[in-house]
Formats: C-alpha cells, sequence, structure tokens
C-alpha cells in the first residue's frame, strides 16, 4: 500500500501542541483525519499573540495540508489579538471519500408489479381489459438489466494522505421461476409469458390472473397455474382452480374452489353442493352450507352455519357462531356460541386427524365385511390361517394409524359466549352430548382422570389441551402419593 494512503486505526483524536511565549495552540484531528480542529490558550503572562504566518508554519510542521477555512482562520486570528481563548474551532476539512454505487436490477419493462402488493405478500395487478391477453412479457422479453457497481471517488485527510473509496456492492441476484440470466450476467430474459416480479433482489416472472369483474359467463370457468383474483362474485355452476391461491373480493355461491395455496372471500352460501378444497388456509366473513377440506386454518368473521368442514388446522370464528353442521379441526375449535337452540344437529371434533379417522373407519368397515363373509362362509371353505393373516394385516394398519402422532394436535374447544345443549363434542378419543347449556368464556379439552370434560376458564388455543391436562395429572400423582404417605404414617 502506497506511504501516502490513509490506514484508519484506532478510534481517537490525533493532538499536536505547539507552546510559545504569548501563547498555547493546540490541533486535533479526528479519528477519521478528515477534520482538523484548534484550541487557542493566550498566556497570561504576556507574549505576542498568534499570526498567520506562524499558523501557517505550525500546520506545516505537523503536515496539515488541507486549505484552512477562511472564516476559521478569520475567527482565530480575531480571538489571538483580542487576547481571547478559543475552543475546538473547525479550522480545515479533507475530502471525504465517495463509496461506489451498488450495483442495480434496472427493469427492461414497464411493470408496476416492482413494489410488492400488502395482501400476502403478492405484487399489484395490471389493469386488464381482456382476460385472455393478460401478458406484459413474453417468451424471449429483456426483464431486467444488471448494472456493475461503481468504484467509487477516492478522499483526501487533512494531512494530504488519499483515502482508498470502499467500492459499491454487486446485486445478489436470486433468479426466481420463468427467467433466466444471460452467460455474462447481464441481462434476464423471461423463459415464459406473464408478469414481472421484482421483490427485493428476487426476479421472477409470476403467472396472476385478475378478474376485474364476476366469473360469469362472460368469463367462464378458470383454471390456472398461478395465482387469481376475482374482484367481483364467483355465481353459480363455475369453478375456480388455481395453484398458488384465490383472492375473491366478493361472495361464492354454489361453486367448486380449488387451490394448493391459501383462499379469501367475503362469503359462501353453499346450498349443501358448493365445495373449497384449499391446500393452505382460508379466511372469509360467513360460510354457509358448504362443504370445505383445508389443511390450514379456517377463519372466519361473522358465522358458520350449516356446513361440513375438515381442517388440519384451527376452526376460528371472531365474532358469531359455529352453528349446524359436522366440523373436524386438528388444531382445536374457538367461537363466540357453539350450536343453538334451533333443532339444527352441531358436532364438532377437535385434536383429530380427520384423514386418520376415515383411514380407520375404511379399516373398521373392512374387518367388519371380512368377518361377516367368514362367519357366512361354509366350514371347510375357508383357509383360517389366511383369515388369521388377513385379519392380523388389518389389525396392524389399524394400530399404525392409531400411533399417529401430529404436531398441530389440541384437543380443546373455546366457547366466548354460549355453549348450547345438544351439540355433539369429541375431544381426541372423548365424546359426550351436551345436556344443559353453558356460559362462557370457557375451554373445553379431555378429562383423562376422572372421563369425560373438564370446563375451565378460556386460555388461548395456542396453549395446548394436552399442557393443562398434564398439569391436572401431575397435581393428581401428588395428591395421591400424599395420601399414601399419611397411610404409612398412620399405620407405622
Amino acid at each position: 500500500m502506497a506511504e501516502n494512503e490513509f490506514i484508519k486505526g484506532a478510534e481517537q483524536v490525533s493532538r499536536f501542541e505547539v507552546k510559545r511565549y504569548g501563547y498555547t495552540l493546540t490541533f486535533e484531528i479526528s479519528p477519521d483525519a478528515l477534520e482538523c480542529y484548534c484550541i487557542y490558550e493566550p498566556s497570561t503572562i504576556g507574549g505576542t499573540p498568534l499570526t498567520k504566518s506562524e499558523l501557517q508554519g505550525h500546520l506545516a510542521q505537523f503536515k496539515i495540508t488541507e486549505e484552512i477555512i477562511p472564516e476559521a482562520e478569520a475567527t482565530l486570528l480575531n480571538s489571538a489579538v483580542s487576547g481571547k481563548a478559543v475552543n475546538r474551532l473547525l479550522l480545515l476539512r479533507g475530502i471525504q471519500m465517495i463509496p461506489g454505487e451498488n450495483g442495480q436490477i434496472i427493469l427492461g419493462v414497464a411493470d408496476d408489479l416492482a413494489e410488492p402488493e400488502p395482501d400476502e405478500g403478492i405484487a399489484k395487478n395490471v389493469d386488464f381489459r381482456n382476460v385472455q391477453s393478460f401478458l406484459n412479457v413474453e417468451v424471449g422479453d429483456l426483464v431486467a438489466t444488471i448494472t456493475p457497481p461503481g468504484s467509487g471517488t477516492p478522499g483526501r485527510t487533512v494531512t494530504g494522505k488519499k483515502i482508498p473509496p470502499l467500492p459499491g456492492v454487486p446485486v445478489k441476484l436470486e433468479i426466481g421461476q420463468n427467467v433466466r440470466l444471460s452467460d455474462d450476467g447481464r441481462n434476464v430474459f423471461a423463459l415464459g409469458t406473464g408478469r414481472v416480479c421484482l421483490r427485493e433482489n428476487a426476479i421472477s416472472v409470476e403467472d396472476i390472473y385478475e378478474i376485474r369483474g364476476d366469473v360469469d359467463f362472460k368469463v367462464g370457468n378458470i383454471a390456472f397455474n398461478g395465482f387469481v383474483e376475482v374482484k367481483g362474485d364467483v355465481l353459480d355452476g363455475f369453478f375456480v382452480k388455481a395453484t398458488n391461491g384465490i383472492k375473491i373480493s366478493g361472495n361464492i355461491g354454489v361453486c367448486t374452489i380449488e387451490s394448493d395455496g391459501d383462499i379469501s372471500f367475503s362469503g359462501m352460501s353453499g346450498r349443501g353442493t358448493g365445495t373449497i378444497t384449499c391446500g393452505g388456509s382460508i379466511t372469509a366473513n360467513f360460510i354457509n352450507d358448504a362443504l370445505i377440506e383445508c389443511a390450514g386454518d379456517v377463519t372466519v368473521d361473522i358465522e358458520i352455519r350449516s356446513s361440513q368442514i375438515k381442517c388440519l388446522g384451527a376452526i376460528t370464528v371472531n365474532k358469531g357462531g359455529l352453528t349446524g353442521g359436522e366440523y373436524f379441526a386438528l388444531a382445536g375449535i374457538e367461537c363466540g356460541n357453539l350450536g343453538g337452540r334451533t333443532s339444527l344437529r352441531t358436532r364438532v371434533v377437535a385434536g383429530v386427524h380427520y384423514g386418520d379417522l376415515e383411514e380407520l373407519n375404511n379399516l373398521f368397515n373392512e374387518l367388519k365385511i371380512f368377518v361377516a363373509e367368514f362367519a357366512e362362509a361354509r366350514k371347510g371353505t375357508v383357509d383360517l390361517k389366511e383369515f388369521a393373516k388377513r385379519r392380523a394385516v388389518i389389525t396392524e394398519r389399524t394400530q399404525e394409524v392409531r400411533s399417529r402422532t401430529h404436531e398441530r394436535c389440541n384437543p380443546k374447544i373455546n366457547v366466548k359466549k354460549s355453549l348450547y345443549e345438544g351439540v355433539n363434542i369429541t375431544l381426541g378419543i372423548t365424546s359426550d352430548i351436551i345436556r344443559e347449556e353453558r356460559k362462557g368464556p370457557a375451554s373445553v379439552i379431555e378429562n383423562s382422570i376422572e372421563g369425560g370434560f373438564r370446563y375451565l376458564a378460556m386460555t388461548p388455543l395456542s396453549l395446548k389441551a394436552q399442557e393443562i391436562e398434564q398439569s391436572f395429572i401431575q397435581q393428581h400423582q401428588l395428591e395421591q402419593q400424599n395420601y399414601r404417605s399419611s397411610i404409612l404414617e398412620e399405620g407405622a
């Protein structure tokens, strides 16, 4: 490294002091060597004050070479003539180093998706006029250009040393779906048709479909590998299928809605045949008379009524109730009211994987049919060893299903307002019908010690039933231990 190149050292000030008969002058150089301050103290025993030529000589003595700030020089010399002290006056400055510009991604197309959409991280959509031509890049189009980082501009310290510039940071480009980077690493091209999305340094061409109105006869059914947003309603008899998620601003009728991602909508009136199959989570204002299967959570704001919902997350109704129908939720259920004073039958099952339950039912039916066929067969026509072997296989499969554990399992139901008579509740392996109305807020969990349910002060669903019940088990064990100890003491 060159001798005249500045090397940043410890974070400390450099001090240089000059003592003369008429004054004491101190120079302080900042740790980055870009500023020089002076401290002037006139002598109390006489002598001549500091002059301009002396000041220049002192600076040269300490190799402080940058040009003095004229206003600071005038202030210092006037104070010296007047016999006044000067405390840490900024006398001169070096030249600040300018870092190089960072590498950049410059879009090759006009696209308003560069900023992410607040909802679910989906970028803002183009105003489509024709549902069949919502493309803004085609295969082979230039999507973006990558600019290299700049080298920067060197600076100079107050002592004239060069301050090397910091080079810019190259772009850490993340290549997403449907794009490719050129061999020289400078250009990004589209491999598919769709929309350009730039989120931080990740670039992709994503398939996002927007329907500005209703899904009706003008639009037709939608089957799309990407994200679909419907600004209106989905009318009776149509289906919407999308791999990456569906957002519907309006309501859903007697329709088929399917997605591997999240699904959100205002409301659904399925009239017993409308279905939703969701690989993510579902959010809505209300759901009436629908058939739903969901891999995540089902969160509804107002009410769920007369529906069949199977989910591997939690079912939550924020304000209203869960009335009529059948509901399976592996991660628990929370609602305002559960059941009602109507004749609608309400069944809820929490802490059970509905897929496991269906598999067990199939195995039980298989075994039942198999045993019945064996009983009806004439003697001598059935191989007993083969019968025992097949029954053992079914039993083994049954045990395997029963032994499965699921991380989100939470046999717990939270009721904020009222739990009505007649509701059929299953928590894990315990089932019962509510015989009388109970007021909330309350949490209902299994009572593994005495059987039946425990009705407790309501706690969040995040506090699992197993954790709560374990504290009761430990307390019971402690009481049993104390009881045995007291019996032994009395016998002694």
